[in-house]
C-alpha cells in the first residue's frame, strides 16, 4: 500500500501559494507572507536559497538561519522573523529523490493539515525546490516563521523540577497525548517526532501550547498493517528520545490524553506495543544495538573520505 501524500485544503486564501518558476527552480510564497519576501528583492529560487541572516545551525548537507524582515511603509510597517532551512543533496541521496515531492513540499503541505486538523504547528511561509535535468531534487529550502518565547521539550525536560511541578509537567504530557490521539485519529502520521521538535509556548503559568515543527516525512496512512506500524514507530520515537527518561507518572498522564487507542485496542496493549518501541529507540533490544551499532559504523566510514579530503 503506497504512503499517502497530506490532502491539503487551498481553498481558503489564507494558505493559497503563489508559484514560481525559474530557470534554476521553482518554488512559492504563501500569500500573507508575500509583502515581506517581494519578488523586485527575492526574483528567483536563488535569492530564496542563499538568503543571508544569522545561522543556528550548519551541517554538511543542512543549514538553518534566522531572517529578520520587514514588510510596509512608514506607519504601518510591520517586522516579523522566520526560519529558513535549506538542503543540498549529493550525488547518492539524490537518487532516491526522483519520484517523489521532495522535503520542502512535503514539510510545508504537512504544516498547512496540521492547521486544518486543529493542531498548532509552526506557520509555513514559503518552500522551493530545485532539479536536476532527470529531476533528481538537487536542493530544497523551506522557510517558518519564527516562533517568539518558545522552548523545545528537550530543554524543558533537562529543566524539569526547577521551574515546573510534577502537575504541570503532567499536565503537558496529557496536552502531547491529546495531539497524538487527533492526528492518529485522522491517520495522520509525524515520523519526526522527538521532544527537540516540539515547542512549547507559555501563555501563562497554568497555561501552555505546543507546536509542532519540522515534519518532512509526514504521512496520511490508511492501511491497517501500516497504520499499526505507524503508530508504534511515531510514539516510541517520541517518547523514548525525552532525556532524562520519562518517568511512570509522565507516561500514565500521556497515555490519560492518548488513549481510548484509534485502532481500538486495549490500553494495556498500546502500553505494551508502545513500551517495546521506547526500548528500541533507546537501543535496549539485542536488535537494535546491532543495528545501531552497524549505523554508527556505516556513518563512520563515509565520514572519512570528506575528512581526507579536507586535510
Amino acid at each position: 500500500m503506497r504512503k499517502s501524500d497530506p490532502k491539503v485544503s487551498t481553498a481558503s486564501r489564507e494558505s493559497t501559494p503563489l508559484w514560481n518558476t525559474t530557470s534554476r527552480g521553482r518554488f512559492c510564497v504563501g500569500e500573507p507572507f508575500a509583502s515581506y519576501f517581494p519578488a523586485r528583492e527575492f526574483p528567483d529560487y536563488g535569492t530564496f536559497f542563499e538568503i543571508g541572516g544569522k545561522t543556528l545551525k550548519q551541517e554538511h548537507r543542512t543549514r538553518v538561519t534566522l531572517v529578520h524582515r520587514s514588510a510596509g511603509d512608514g506607519a504601518i510597517k510591520k517586522s516579523c522573523a522566520f526560519i529558513v532551512k535549506s538542503q543540498r543533496y549529493p550525488f547518492w541521496p539524490r537518487i532516491r529523490t526522483g519520484f517523489r515531492i521532495s522535503k520542502s513540499e512535503n514539510e510545508f503541505k504537512s504544516l498547512l493539515y496540521l492547521k486544518q486538523l486543529g493542531v498548532s504547528a509552526v506557520e509555513p511561509v514559503a518552500f522551493g525546490t530545485e532539479r536536476t535535468a532527470l529531476g533528481f531534487v538537487r536542493s530544497c529550502f523551506i522557510i517558518t516563521r519564527y516562533l517568539e518565547a518558545a522552548i523545545d521539550l528537550a530543554d524543558w525536560q533537562r529543566a524539569r523540577g526547577e521551574q515546573d511541578t510534577t502537575m504541570q509537567r503532567s499536565l503537558i504530557l496529557k496536552r502531547l497525548g491529546a495531539i497524538f490521539h487527533r492526528l492518529h485519529g485522522a491517520g495522520f502520521f509525524l515520523f519526526t517526532a522527538k521532544p527537540k521538535n516540539l515547542l512549547l509556548c507559555r501563555g501563562s503559568e497554568i497555561d501552555s501550547d505546543l507546536h509542532i515543527l519540522d515534519t518532512p516525512y509526514a504521512r496520511t496512512l490508511r492501511w491497517w498493517p501500516l497504520t499499526s506500524w505507524a503508530q508504534r514507530r511515531d510514539l516510541g520515537y517520541c517518547l523514548g528520545s525525552f532525556q532524562p527518561a520519562l518517568t511512570d507518572e509522565e507516561l500514565a498522564a500521556f497515555y490519560e490524553g492518548y488513549l481510548p487507542d484509534i485502532l481500538g485496542r486495549s490500553a494495556k496493549s498500546v502500553q505494551r506495543r508502545v513500551l517495546h518501541a521506547i526500548r528500541v529507540q533507546q537501543n535496549l533490544t539485542p536488535l537494535s544495538r546491532v543495528v545501531h551499532a552497524a549505523k554508527r559504523f556505516i556513518r563512520h566510514q563515509m565520514r572519512r573520505p570528506r575528512k581526507a579530503k579536507a586535510t
